[in-house]
């Protein structure tokens, strides 16, 4: 609780959480071990901070840590590497792997309004980047994520969310293309 009402967490906080267990509670029976997709939703962004780099394998180690020899050791491997597929460097092993996977991206299939404040929430987590920095990092996250053949890897997750979020994704790459152009156009004449 204290790592997720830290006040420099604008997104990454305890409404994130919320929100990811809604729609966990949404796709609960999709799954043979939801109980594990929730513990690695709990402590996926556990250790977030304003220099998010490693914060998954933090949150990973936080969980085994406190799970201690409470946990049968299969169980705990098995939720670990859950928080840590969350780095969205590797494609899912398995239909927890994957709902946890889809579900920390959930809010990109959000309606645009909603999107919008997400997007605004994520770039208050990041002030200390330029404008343009924070720019050219989002515009390569959203580019990959564009040009995966699939956002979504749980069949029915990607069946309900997928176009909504290609939508999404689209449109505010558009913003911030926009956005950089203005930038590098300000920094040319100043």
């Amino acid at each position: 609780a204290a790592n997720y009402s830290h006040p420099l967490r604008c997104y990454h906080d305890g409404q994130h959480i919320e929100d990811c267990l809604g729609w966990l509670d949404s796709y609960r029976n999709q799954v043979e071990d939801p109980d594990a997709v929730e513990l690695a939703i709990w402590f996926h962004d556990a250790c977030y901070s304003p220099d998010p780099a490693g914060h998954e394998q933090r949150g990973a180690d936080l969980l085994r840590q406190l799970a201690g020899n409470k946990m049968d050791p299969q169980r705990l491997d098995k939720i670990y590497s859950m928080i840590l597929h969350t780095t969205h460097q590797q494609s899912p092993l398995d239909a927890e792997q994957a709902l946890v996977l889809d579900i920390d991206l959930a809010s990109f299939a959000r309606p645009w309004a909603a999107y919008l404040r997400d997007t605004a929430r994520c770039r208050a987590e990041m002030r200390q980047l330029p404008d343009g920095e924070y720019c050219a990092c989002q515009l390569g996250f959203l580019k990959q994520l564009l040009g995966r053949e699939q956002i979504y890897y749980h069949p029915q997750f990607m069946a309900d969310h997928e176009a909504d979020a290609r939508s999404n994704i689209s449109h505010l790459i558009l913003l911030l293309e926009a956005r950089s152009r203005r930038l590098k156009s300000n920094n040319s004449i100043a």
